[in-house]
């Protein structure tokens, strides 16, 4: 083992031996489900687990099944008796056995109704320093000289506030708690001196009416995690009828690796989804992508900056009526002048095949960066 444990880890090992887990995997690996049955606990308990003791290389993981490390036998049998009576516990911690057996958080849930907003009231202005230099570099990304933005789970107003600080002509809307526009996003926002330019809609970004085909930036900043798998779908499909046509989506997120034992932040992460939220977890690139196409939207790439991750731009496809000959191509975030030449010679391939021009046309410089470009291996 290479990592040295904290209070965390440890906990996470012994939970794992009072389930048996090692024991299940001594033969032979198994697959997340099939394993959550034979040791008689929750799937969404036991995922998290799994992927923490993969960072810490006591389980290996490939093509979605898991197996045991002899160095992990080695460590478990020769060092962790020893290791696991000098560690501090951390109370918090203490029924992580609870959670993995059941899948649900066993306490009170951080993002649950009956505080109003109060618990991200006080987190959310610490976290401003920390996404402020990503939201900044974002802008430059985002080449939109007049429209609406809309901040959903707004918080502090980091990520729209990146970009309206720089766009003058841009005007906002940030979707919040009450509590939370109250004491964060509003003094934040008059500090940067816009908060003339936004309009603060209190409520439940879930709930809040939001006009169709509204605005031409929408931001998703860090919620998509606390919100589990089918509230995010229900909220892209919101925000895809929400967006302009032409329109982007901008979803900033912790992203965990593949394979995922590479990045352990984003693990332990993902553990304290389960502790302290009812449906939370950590998505990886290849799922927030998924996500934003079951809502509708085309991918159209990743902006890496100054922030520990990258940011997704989803992009909602402006109908082909809408678009003039001489069409502007975006690709990962580089934009493309097309000729009208060009576009007819893609007009009639584009209708055999029932697809848009500019689809076609994306999809060709997408083929062409790919023969010309060679693609990272990794996302960390």
């Amino acid at each position: 083992m290479k990592r040295s444990l904290d209070a965390v880890a440890a906990k996470t090992i012994e939970v794992a031996l009072e389930i048996g887990l090692f024991d299940a995997l001594k033969q032979d690996g198994d697959e997340l489900e099939s394993l959550a049955r034979r040791l008689k606990v929750s799937a969404r308990g036991l995922r998290p687990l799994l992927y923490l003791l993969t960072s810490l290389e006591l389980l290996t993981e490939e093509a979605g099944r898991f197996t045991a490390t002899e160095s992990g036998r080695i460590f478990l049998q020769e060092q962790w008796p020893e290791i696991s009576a000098a560690l501090t516990p951390a109370p918090e911690w203490q029924p992580l056995g609870q959670a993995v057996r059941l899948g649900v958080c066993p306490g009170s849930a951080i993002e649950g109704e009956g505080d109003g907003g109060g618990f991200f009231a006080q987190v959310v202005p610490m976290l401003f320093d920390l996404h402020w230099p990503m939201a900044r570099h974002l802008a430059s990304h985002l080449p939109l000289e007049q429209g609406r933005v809309l901040d959903l789970g707004a918080g502090s107003a980091v990520w729209s506030l990146g970009l309206l600080s720089q766009r003058p002509e841009l005007t906002g809307v940030a979707v919040d708690r009450a509590q939370v526009l109250s004491e964060v996003a509003a003094p934040n926002l008059e500090r940067h001196g816009v908060l003339q330019r936004y309009e603060l809609r209190a409520g439940n970004y879930y709930e809040v009416a939001l006009e169709p085909g509204a605005y031409e930036v929408i931001f998703l900043g860090h919620l998509l995690h606390s919100d589990g798998l089918e509230l995010s779908r229900q909220l892209l499909a919101k925000c895809y009828t929400a967006s302009a046509p032409g329109g982007l989506l901008v979803v900033a997120e912790m992203v965990g690796s593949q394979p995922r034992g590479l990045d352990y932040e984003a693990n332990l992460f993902d553990l304290n989804m389960l502790m302290f939220t009812e449906r939370g977890l950590v998505f990886t690139a290849g799922e927030l992508e998924q996500l934003g196409r079951e809502a509708g939207y085309q991918v159209e790439g990743w902006v890496e900056g100054p922030g520990r991750y990258p940011v997704l731009l989803l992009r909602r496809e402006a109908p082909e009526s809408e678009t003039t000959m001489q069409q502007c191509i975006c690709m990962k975030t580089t934009t493309f002048n097309v000729s009208e030449p060009v576009c007819r010679d893609f007009q009639e391939p584009a209708r055999a095949c029932d697809r848009t021009t500019s689809e076609l046309i994306r999809e060709a410089m997408e083929l062409y960066r790919l023969e010309s470009i060679r693609p990272r291996p990794s996302l960390l």
